[in-house]
């Protein structure tokens, strides 16, 4: 739990002292009241939709010693805690994340990329963990509120850290890296994710390569040489560069790749070691995740044996190409989010993973648009050639794979307005042995197919 005594918050922040209050000391920086512990420094965040100037007094009545706010109320002199005033209190928060991080002389790993990014950093962790304790970013606490919250957890006993860097434009890798400061910065890959935004790939990739330019001359850059947005950030690092990929050219690479439903293989040269890795994951790109992993350990100083045992350990997350077993029948849930790039490789793990009947539950990708008709078409072309035997689409923009996929040939196409009609479609169709794919982005949460089958009934 970080700590702070006034002197430091006032350095760290600029914020000045409007109340001094009983307490020197404070034990944790929480920005929620409903998990703010005795003594704690509270951070009222301003939001579209909150402004936490209005829980000072449920923080206080919690627990809180201290308070910083952008805004003084008549009402806080009355609490008889600590009152920093600052200018901005996301920057305050943000301003102390990286005055603890900078209390602590460990590698801090960081993450970006358009696919992947959450099953590497939790690879890379579980590499890491064969050897050190580990702290990493919970969930998907990857923005400028998240990253600083994972920070200011570290203590004495992490021997290293791992975190996730997520962006929606311009300049947000570049401030997150600011507040992270970290000594090893890995990109997986540039696809289309929020080209809504940012207006071209090239865009995307200007994007994720701040975290290569963040690093200073003692730092290193991962990149997945097989990505042709991806292998020239190379020239952009001040420090070093280490390199992934399927060639033999590249600094960690792998070669006989297999995927089956024991999971990702693949030969792994690291160095002068050579190595039979394999994960427990169901798709093909895994294997790139566990090289920028090995890479990673390489880079701290972990053994190839310790290398292999992490990869090995390594445990998935819930809704990112998640197997689960319904008997007769199984499940790929892999809802949590979709864009081009995911969508094209999780149909691609539903080829790979079995000899029996393939069926896709699809719901819509987001944030594409003037690209989104175009990218669903591509998706439904991509289907239709691929040897999945049955589609079934839910809303709007998912028709366009569908229509694409009738086109294209698919004879068992089927479109749903609702999850229930989605369900009863699925359910009608399933035959013993069947595996079935359900993805879509966020906002389709298409996780609530699985509900229908886990009770054993349809309500439609």
């Amino acid at each position: 739990m970080a700590s702070f005594t006034k002197t430091e918050i006032q350095e760290a922040t600029g914020a000045s002292v409007a109340v001094s209050g009983e307490k020197t000391l404070f034990s944790g920086v929480e920005t929620d009241t409903r998990v703010i512990g005795r003594d704690a420094l509270f951070v009222a965040l301003k939001g579209e939709r909150f402004d936490g100037h209005d829980f000072v007094g449920k923080a206080v009545q919690q627990g809180a010693a201290g308070v910083i706010v952008s805004e003084m109320r008549d009402e806080y002199r009355e609490y008889g805690i600590a009152v920093f005033v600052a200018d901005d209190t996301l920057k305050a928060y943000q301003a102390l994340a990286r005055f603890h991080r900078r209390r602590f002389s460990i590698p801090v790993v960081a993450v970006t990329g358009s696919v992947g990014k959450t099953s590497t950093r939790n690879m890379i962790a579980s590499v890491l963990s064969q050897k050190y304790d580990v702290l990493q970013t919970e969930k998907n606490f990857n923005n400028e509120i998240g990253l600083p919250r994972t920070l200011l957890q570290l203590t004495e006993r992490h021997e290293a850290c791992v975190v996730e860097m997520g962006m929606r434009g311009l300049g947000q890798i570049a401030e997150l890296a600011a507040i992270a400061e970290p000594t090893i910065g890995v990109v997986t890959n540039v696809g289309k994710s929020h080209i809504e935004l940012l207006g071209s790939q090239e865009n995307i990739a200007k994007a994720k390569s701040e975290l290569v330019l963040a690093l200073d001359e003692k730092g290193t850059a991962v990149l997945n040489a097989d990505d042709s947005f991806v292998a020239p950030m190379a020239a952009l690092c001040r420090g070093s560069v280490l390199t992934y990929g399927t060639e033999a050219g590249d600094d960690i690479w792998a070669e006989q790749i297999a995927v089956s439903e024991q999971g990702v293989t693949f030969t792994c040269h690291c160095g002068s070691d050579v190595f039979a890795a394999q994960i427990p994951a169901i798709s093909r790109h895994h294997a790139y995740n566990g090289l920028a992993a090995a890479a990673v350990g390489c880079l701290t100083g972990l053994s190839a044996e310790e290398i292999r045992r992490g990869l090995a350990a390594y445990k998935g997350v819930p809704m990112r190409e998640e197997l689960i077993s319904l008997a007769p029948y199984t499940f790929i849930n892999d809802a949590y989010n979709a864009n081009p790039a995911s969508m094209r490789a999780a149909i691609r793990s539903l080829g790979a993973l079995t000899t029996g009947r393939k069926i896709a539950v699809l719901g819509g990708m987001l944030e594409l648009g003037d690209w989104a008709r175009e990218e669903h078409e591509a998706i439904g072309r991509e289907i239709a050639s691929s040897g999945i035997d049955v589609l079934i689409t839910m809303g709007e923009l998912a028709g366009y794979i569908a229509c694409a996929a009738r086109e294209g040939g698919m004879k068992q196409v089927y479109t749903a307005a609702t999850h229930d009609e989605c369900a009863a479609c699925l359910k009608e169709l399933l035959q013993p042995g069947d595996t079935v794919l359900l993805k879509g982005s966020r906002g389709f949460a298409m996780e609530k197919i699985l509900s229908y089958f886990e009770r054993k009934s349809c309500e439609c």
